[in-house]
């Protein structure tokens, strides 16, 4: 028997930090439902307008994902549970630059992306930002044969729906 439940039950997602350039120093938030499309060379998030990283985003058209592990799990809580106006989150890592200049990236993430702002969705407190992933970035240790193995990555994954926590990636499923 099936039981009808409410909200969206596509889950776990991976927990990002977007990262912008705001009034000269980086910044980074935590998104809980990003996804990528168009075959991986566009991302989407929705993005509260009043979040103080939307600033830099505007301001340079331009951001950072970043994707975090489970080994900087307190860090990634500090940047989902305070704002950039108030805290300065640039302390928290060890950031760089790539092509763009302008999207700071974490280095203690295993992966990251820099983006350019394709598009803007306007959805009253919300906008929906799309951004074209410009350069994607690996840990070397998180390759194998040059592959991305994700088990080596250790991404914290969010429960978007049911008891709302964190997880982890289990055992590979061999075919």
């Amino acid at each position: 028997m099936k039981e009808e439940i409410k909200g969206n039950i596509l889950n776990p997602l991976p927990i990002a930090l977007v990262g912008a350039l705001v009034k000269g120093k980086p910044n980074y938030l935590v998104i809980g439902y990003i996804s990528p499309f168009n075959f991986g060379k566009h991302v989407f998030f929705s993005l509260y307008k009043k979040r103080y990283t939307r600033v830099g985003i505007l301001e340079n058209m331009t951001f950072s994902v970043n994707i975090p592990s489970i080994t900087i799990l307190e860090e990634t809580q500090l940047c989902g549970s305070k704002s950039g106006r108030d805290y300065d989150k640039s302390s928290l890592f060890d950031s760089f630059y790539g092509e763009l200049k302008t999207a700071p990236m974490i280095r203690e993430c295993p992966l990251n992306m820099e983006c350019e702002v394709d598009q803007i969705i306007d959805y009253d407190l919300n906008e929906g930002i799309i951004g074209k992933v410009v350069k994607s970035y690996a840990d070397s240790n998180t390759l194998i044969d040059g592959k991305l193995d994700i088990r080596t990555v250790h991404p914290i994954l969010w429960s978007t729906c049911g008891d709302f926590n964190y997880y982890h990636i289990g055992a590979r499923i061999e075919t």
